[in-house]
């Protein structure tokens, strides 16, 4: 074997794959679970989304033995592609309220998933920009604001109008991430102090003026400026008891579920709540409770704890990228994990909102799972490419 080949194993962060490996198997379990009740249901739903991780599974081995930073060089392209593609969706049709699929065959594609590629891509080419060149030369970054910012309010004000609120949160993640790196301490620590008080203080009150905050959405629905969808889900979070026949049943037998499964749960297969098809969409945004009642605290700790190995082995391989561009994007890419993690869990046990933001690796759904692999396949690549690799044989 050739020293090349021998290096590129070395180096290559097999924990991270075998982690990712890990949550795709409980996916499988919770999904076959979650759809066991469907005559013929949980094999259909299992073997597509065994289909989704091999694709993405191929997708993520190409995209390692890829340099990253031929990625960043196209960026521009995929942006606009991506621009078009989430304006074709406002041509078809609303599935849950929202124009955030575009339908193919039997698939429907989420143009948002994929722009989380293309949005991470883009910030971490212009963020990395502003460094030196080879000749000293140093780019103005006021010119890289402006070009970032129309960018970013472009893409994301197409994703609010769907209207996404999951996938805006995660754009929003994003862009925080990237500043934590970016900025120097005092300026990143000073405006997350600023942002930290603005929405402590709605947060209270909105809990010291449940109703008066109710009614102000209210007025933005009768204005076309929120959908009411939107507004029933403020409401059941706030109000849970209220809507038992509607949004509120669902997080009420959400937290049925996970808290029916006690200390190591009742069992693959034998939740009373997930048998009885009591929670709806369990098998994708609401997965998590299938692991709550059927495998417990126990088990509910295990997956979290994978999570938790997920996020440290993203942010090592940014800590060790070779440059900024590969910092940037690990440092993007765990963000966003970890906050599309701790809102599907705690929507699931009504400590967020509801939004349609899935379960990393384990939620059903092909656009998801293929964006994910994406992603820990460019971090893989940037762990490998932390130094550099000699052809010599």
């Amino acid at each position: 074997m050739s020293s090349y080949k021998v290096r590129w194993f070395k180096d290559l962060d097999i924990f991270l794959i075998l982690v990712v490996l890990a949550l795709c198997v409980a996916s499988f379990l919770a999904i076959s679970s979650a759809t066991h009740s469907a005559d013929g249901g949980s094999k259909s739903y299992v073997i597509k989304q065994m289909i989704w991780c091999g694709v993405g599974f191929c997708v993520m081995i190409f995209l390692i033995r890829t340099d990253y930073r031929n990625l960043t060089r196209y960026v521009e392209i995929g942006y606009w592609v991506s621009i078009v593609l989430l304006i074709v969706v406002f041509f078809c049709p609303p599935i849950k309220g929202a124009h955030g699929w575009i339908p193919l065959g039997g698939f429907a594609l989420q143009p948002s998933e994929f722009f989380k590629v293309v949005f991470i891509l883009m910030m971490a080419k212009y963020l990395a920009n502003e460094q030196e060149d080879e000749e000293g030369r140093r780019p103005d970054p006021m010119r890289n604001y402006l070009f970032l910012g129309a960018y970013s309010l472009l893409a994301i004000g197409l994703i609010v109008i769907e209207p996404d609120l999951g996938q805006t949160m995660m754009m929003m993640s994003i862009v925080g991430s990237a500043m934590f790196v970016h900025l120097p301490p005092k300026a990143f620590w000073s405006i997350a102090g600023v942002i930290a008080l603005i929405l402590g203080a709605v947060i209270t009150a909105v809990f010291l003026y449940p109703d008066q905050f109710l009614e102000l959405l209210d007025m933005l629905v009768k204005k076309g400026l929120l959908e009411p969808h939107q507004y029933g889900r403020f409401e059941t979070f706030i109000y849970p008891e209220r809507d038992l026949g509607g949004l509120g049943y669902q997080v009420y037998q959400a937290k049925v579920a996970i808290g029916s499964g006690q200390l190591f749960g009742k069992g693959l297969y034998q939740g009373s709540q997930t048998q009885g098809s009591w929670v709806p969409e369990q098998q994708t945004d609401f997965i998590f409770t299938v692991i709550g009642e059927e495998l417990g605290f126990v088990g509910s700790v295990a997956v979290i704890f994978l999570f938790f190995l997920m996020i440290y082995r993203i942010v090592a391989n940014g800590l060790q990228a070779g440059d900024r561009t590969g910092m940037y994007i690990c440092a993007m890419v765990s963000g966003m994990f970890t906050l599309q993690i701790f809102e599907n869990i705690g929507m699931s046990l009504q400590l967020m909102p509801m939004t349609g933001v899935t379960l990393p690796f384990i939620s059903y759904g092909g656009s998801s799972i293929l964006t994910n692999f994406i992603l820990i396949g460019i971090v893989l690549n940037i762990g490998l490419r932390r130094r550099k690799l000699s052809f010599v044989s």
